[in-house]
């Protein structure tokens, strides 16, 4: 499983175009293409820029054929008149986690942190993210669901994704003395590098296209 992963800024005074394009333009190629947008994120707390698009796809050819096509080329070169700071990256799961069910749900935040694993580290990394972290997270109100490892992109990080209902949620667990007793022992024995970001679903748009491609088919 990969996902191919678009940030972006919007640009001053383009909000109004920037969200036509999305709806008109972006989202219909990105579907077309087979980089059907499953998810879109605005960051809430965080370094990096403000707006992330998900898309899901099963195997690694179909993404490079996607990527390839001109109709991609073109609509991303168009894109830049509505935002700016752009980049892509491709992840694929790293296997640690079980990610059968594994789905962008709408309305739920995002509590991503990206590390990179020091070496000769992954078995007891494994150990400890099946044994400790995640199950005391969870306890947290933070569900980790998903390992993404960057496979092209500009660096090779780790990205671990979590899952909480709101954004206070995400606070009230990485201010606890629990929380910040996990995240010294992942810093100090398997991680660097390390930053997080909270991230919340941005919804109206894919919404609206979402309801659009319903509202088609009856």
């Amino acid at each position: 499983m990969f996902l191919f992963v678009q940030q972006w800024e919007i640009r001053k005074g383009k909000e109004n175009e920037y969200s036509n394009f999305v709806l008109q333009k972006h989202l219909p190629v990105m579907s077309r293409v087979g980089l059907k947008s499953v998810a879109g994120f605005h960051v809430i707390i965080g370094s990096g820029p403000r707006i992330t698009s998900v898309a899901l796809v099963e195997d690694f050819l179909s993404m490079q054929q996607a990527v390839q096509s001109e109709e991609f080329i073109q609509v991303t070169k168009d894109f830049f008149a509505y935002i700016h700071c752009y980049s892509n990256a491709v992840l694929k799961d790293t296997g640690r986690i079980d990610m059968t069910n594994y789905s962008l749900t709408l309305g739920k935040c995002r509590f991503n942190q990206y590390f990179e694993l020091e070496p000769n580290t992954e078995g007891e990394y494994a150990e400890f993210l099946q044994n400790d972290y995640i199950p005391k997270l969870a306890k947290m109100g933070i569900r980790v669901h998903a390992e993404w490892q960057v496979i092209i992109g500009s660096t090779m990080r780790l990205l671990l994704e979590g899952v909480a209902n709101n954004a206070v949620d995400v606070a009230q667990a990485i201010i606890t003395d629990e929380y910040r007793t996990l995240r010294r022992h992942l810093l100090s024995n398997f991680a660097n590098n390390y930053s997080c970001r909270i991230l919340a679903t941005t919804g109206r748009v894919e919404v609206a296209y979402i309801l659009g491609g319903m509202m088609k088919s009856l």
